[in-house]
């Protein structure tokens, strides 16, 4: 009996035919392979492909093809489908008992054999010069993310738009959800483990019915009928084109509606043309289906039938019967403050029409046949179902004439009382009413796809790059900017494979770190410290932060980053924009019942007072708690919250009788929470000493002392920085964890763990020394480093000191758990722009320099194109992983990655806002002569170009020279001018 996993084969089907047929196909040669049968003995495979891709299976799927791979591989053991330029001169190699054989294929088949290899290969698309995603819908898929893209709506000056702004994400064919405020499905997820399945399959999808006969559905892009078809994503909004073979071509656009007054919260549109190309005129039914999301999601893992019986159909009709909206109406009270609806307008001779036929059943409408061909499409029942699932079907009947084309307009989305106080029992009526109203003119969708694109541009015009790369230059100026906004309002909660109800994190203010460079070069200044400051309200009094929320805050102090993150935003504001006023702004307090209020400025203090003077360990470092940013470091298992801890506190006090001493615990300490610590304090330092706060700013200077001092005398150990100080062990078997000596190496060649953020806080923060830095970039890689990226840790047994810990959670390779955490490795490349711009040693500067773009280009998202299969990913936008085995590109869509990077470009472009001005301190590629910026900083623009000769270039040791505006200056600190004219740069490297 054998055992046989995925990551212990030791042999995959190409490199035994590369073995096999070695000398017959060159060396280098691509080739794809799978085996046989289950006896592992068998093996096929096809060589000489342009690239990698899953063709071999895919020639199986032609009956011609498989029936002369079967018939060969009946007298032999391994098989190889050679290729040559020359479509005719395809040929089988054979072998059996290590007797080799070639023939030629038929012309036919090598014919067909080569059109399957043509369609795989460019069958993924390509992005063009506007950032836009062209796919062939025929195409396979080389992952869940690859087809995906995401959606946004816009509530830019209405209340709460961190919480409240609509957003979807889309598939190749238009599959995918919808939600609305905080995590409110409005087009019902798929829930499954399929990741490939976001929200439920009759999701925007829709029939065309003509004499008596089905000709199209949306998702069936096989059907006979379909002569060609492709999917154009772009930025917030995709396109899908077919052209049939009976000569319609039907083109659907789909993008969100941006916030006008009286309109619903939510509405997505779908836009569905079509032409008739044909001389004849076309009496055809569309069918437009959708499933509407659960009121009470949670009921779905525990008790299916009450969240059907919680529910009845609804619609809302005009004088006439025609169907304004249908809707589900739910029982419980919590659910009447949400009402999901459908409206469907066709634009014809006579004006809008609306539907006169609905199903709000799936099993009626489905019936003995499926999705793709359902029984109940020819006539729906009309029927109000007194039970979910909210299931919806509408139906129109048009009249296309010869060479003509008509319009149905779809909307899709939700009314509610979320943000507005004169909610009653009309106001789904009147917004439905003046939904239809406004776009029962059909000019209204293009007018309003046209301010969502304007809205788009404007955002981006902040940063405009040209490079000489082509495809960099269209993914930062197009592509990047669009999933850092989207991440602003979403966060992690929700993308292709974020199918639950995960709320907006703490931490995740670090999105807007990026995003307030481009809302307030768009004048949006007031948007970001509102954003801010909702961050700011999950702050207790005592000074630790909910770690997430929707509406209500969640989990009080238990994770122990999170407060700190909050300082670097309003640090990075104020340095922007000059608005040092922002801290005085009040806030709410977190947790305070009453409602209690005070200054910005006081809740960072008291953050600070909390994670520098009271939970912190016996090293004078942050404790760990139940995380720190790495979730998956959980290593007190008796940890306690916050509440807990403040209570506690509190009788330690009334016990001992002092006041500002530690919290007495045996936890463990984050050493990432002591930089970022340390960050914190020494921006606040500049803050207060802005309001001229004489006497805490004396306090946080030798606040930041000793622990500086801390750091240098407990964390570092001998050739890195440790992750974690160990308190609990008496007998001293374990006193730290990451780097040499901590004993916890899974690797017998390694004499410690090392974690990669130990490093990047360590240089952000400005605690390392130059020479800490060298020897940490050595064993950066030494034991990091991977021909895919850099791992977020090395290989560990963590089990050792806890339970639930990243190496028991995850395969070695996966995520924490030695994975390419693509984040953390973006933190990493902005620490080496930051040292390489300040070290003495050049070579150092140089090395550092070098490392930070050749991670960056294993993170750029377009380089996947070049092998899909292999890499597979989202062609772009970041993922948060890549396995350090493999290479491939995980999952989620949504992560600091893309904010990061962000960042780390701002950091190589050498761009910095600065009390006394704008900082220019580039970095660039070795190889790279030039560079040009266009910034838009909403008072002024600035056009830089950079020039250098090729090689190692930075403002700290070469000669350079600036001119502004034709003159010379003579520092590298420019004017940050409100002048609002544009400011032209040069800075020449000699």
């Amino acid at each position: 009996m054998q055992e046989i996993t995925a990551r212990k084969i030791q042999q995959t089907p190409e490199m035994i035919l590369k073995k096999v047929f070695e000398g017959k196909i060159n060396e280098y040669s691509i080739i794809d392979g799978i085996f046989y049968d289950s006896t592992f003995t068998k093996v096929v495979g096809v060589a000489c492909l342009p690239i990698k891709i899953p063709v071999t299976l895919a020639l199986f799927k032609d009956a011609e093809i498989a029936k002369l791979l079967d018939t060969a591989l009946k007298d032999c053991q391994y098989l190889m489908i050679k290729l040559t330029d020359n479509l005719d001169n395809v040929s089988l190699l054979m072998s059996n008992n290590n007797i080799e054989t070639q023939k030629l294929v038929p012309m036919e088949i090598s014919h067909k054999i080569n059109s399957i290899v043509q369609k795989i290969t460019y069958g993924v698309g390509f992005i063009n010069e506007e950032g836009e995603h062209e796919i062939d819908l025929l195409a396979p898929a080389p992952g869940p993310h690859f087809y995906t893209n995401l959606l946004l709506g816009n509530r830019v000056g209405y209340p709460h738009p961190l919480q409240t702004t609509p957003k979807s994400v889309v598939d190749k064919l238009g599959r995918g959800s919808f939600r609305s405020h905080a995590a409110t499905q409005v087009l019902a997820t798929r829930w499954d483990m399929l990741q490939e399945e976001n929200g439920f399959p009759a999701n925007r999808q829709f029939y065309i019915v003509e004499d008596g006969k089905q000709i199209f559905y949306s998702a069936n892009v096989t059907d006979s009928n379909i002569e060609r078809g492709k999917c154009i994503h772009s930025q917030n909004h995709t396109r899908i084109i077919y052209n049939t073979k009976c000569g319609l071509q039907i083109e659907r656009l789909i993008f969100l509606l941006n916030q006008e007054e009286n309109i619903p919260i939510a509405v997505e549109a779908q836009q569905i043309k079509i032409t008739n190309t044909t001389d004849r005129i076309r009496n055809i039914k569309v069918v437009y289906t959708g499933m509407f999301g659960s009121a009470a999601p949670g009921a779905l893992m525990e008790d299916v039938l009450y969240s059907n019986v919680i529910m009845q159909a609804k619609v809302l009709t005009d004088d006439e019967g025609r169907l304004m909206a249908i809707s589900s109406d739910y029982y419980p009270k919590y659910t009447h403050g949400d009402y999901r609806f459908h409206t469907m307008i066709a634009h014809s001779e006579r004006g809008a029409v609306l539907p006169t036929e609905f199903c709000t059943s799936y099993s009626e409408f489905v019936g003995n046949g499926s999705l793709e061909r359902p029984e109940g499409l020819f006539k729906l029942s009309n029927k109000l179902c007194r039970k979910g699932p909210g299931f919806f079907a509408a139906s129109i009947d048009i009249t296309i004439q010869p060479l003509s084309q008509m319009t149905i307009d779809n909307f899709t989305g939700l009314v509610s009382n979320k943000t507005n106080d004169n909610f009653n029992a009309d106001t789904f009526k009147i917004e439905i009413q003046n939904l239809i109203n406004k776009y029962s003119d059909g000019r209204e969708i293009m007018k309003a796809f046209n301010k969502n694109n304007g809205f788009i541009n404007k955002y981006r015009s902040y940063l405009q790059v040209s490079s000489g790369d082509r495809e960099f230059d269209t993914y930062v100026n197009k592509n990047l900017p669009f999933q850092v906004l989207y991440q602003t309002f979403v966060s992690r909660s929700f993308d292709q494979t974020q199918k639950g109800y995960r709320e907006i994190g703490f931490r995740e203010i670090q999105d807007i770190y990026a995003s307030m460079y481009y809302f307030i070069g768009m004048g949006e200044k007031e948007l970001v410290k509102n954003l801010i400051k909702e961050w700011a309200e999950k702050v207790f009094e005592f000074g630790y932060a909910y770690h997430n929320f929707f509406w209500v805050g969640k989990e009080p102090g238990k994770w122990s980053d999170d407060g700190l993150w909050l300082i670097q935003a309003v640090y990075r504001y104020i340095n922007i924009t000059g608005d040092i006023a922002f801290l005085d702004e009040q806030c709410e307090i977190g947790g305070s019942n009453p409602v209690k209020t005070r200054s910005l400025y006081e809740t960072m203090k008291a953050i600070l007072r909390y994670s520098g003077e009271i939970s912190i360990g016996k090293h004078g470092l942050p404790l760990l708690d139940f995380a720190d940013w790495n979730d998956c470091l959980k290593l007190d298992n008796n940890f306690i919250n916050g509440v807990e801890k403040e209570r506690l506190y509190k009788e330690q006090i009334a016990r001992t009788g002092r006041t500002g001493e530690p919290f007495e615990s045996d936890y463990s300490e984050s050493v990432m929470n002591g930089f970022l610590l340390k960050l914190a304090i020494d921006e606040m330092i500049n803050l207060s000493k802005d309001r001229e706060d004489d006497e805490y700013y004396a306090k946080l200077e030798k606040l930041s002392k000793r622990l500086y001092d801390n750091l240098q005398q407990y964390a570092w150990k001998e050739d890195f920085f440790a992750r974690v100080l160990f308190n609990r062990y008496k007998d001293g078997e374990f006193t730290y964890l990451g780097a040499k000596g901590d004993k916890l190496s899974a690797d017998p060649n390694k004499e410690g763990v090392y974690f990669l953020n130990s490093f990047n806080w360590s240089v952000i923060a400005d605690c390392a020394r130059e020479d800490q830095i060298e020897t940490m970039l050595n064993s950066i890689e030494k034991h990091l480093k991977t021909p895919y990226g850099i791992k977020l840790i090395s290989p560990a047994d963590l089990e050792k000191v806890a339970t639930g810990t990243a190496t028991g959670e995850y395969f070695p390779g996966d995520r924490e758990n030695g994975g390419i955490f693509k984040h953390a490795t973006m933190m990493a490349t902005s620490a080496m722009f930051k040292a390489a711009k300040k070290v003495k040693n050049a070579e150092l500067a140089k090395r550092l320099s070098n490392t930070a773009y050749w991670m960056i280009n294993l993170v750029l998202p377009y380089n996947t194109m070049k092998h899909p299969f292999e890499t597979c990913g989202n062609p772009r936008f970041c993922t948060q992983y890549n396995n350090s085995d493999t290479g491939e590109n995980i999952g989620p869509t949504l992560s600091g990655t893309s904010t990061w990077l962000t960042l780390s470009l701002f950091d190589a472009f050498g761009v910095e806002y600065t009390a006394g001005g704008i900082e220019i301190d580039p970095i660039l590629m070795e190889e790279q002569t030039s560079i040009n910026l266009l910034i838009n900083t909403g008072k002024a623009r600035y056009n830089i170009n950079i020039k250098k000769p090729k090689g190692f270039y930075r403002i700290h040791d070469s000669e350079y020279s600036i001119e502004v505006d034709g003159m010379k200056v003579a520092s590298n600190i420019i004017e940050n001018f409100e002048d609002g004219k544009e400011h032209k740069v040069v800075i020449r490297f000699k």
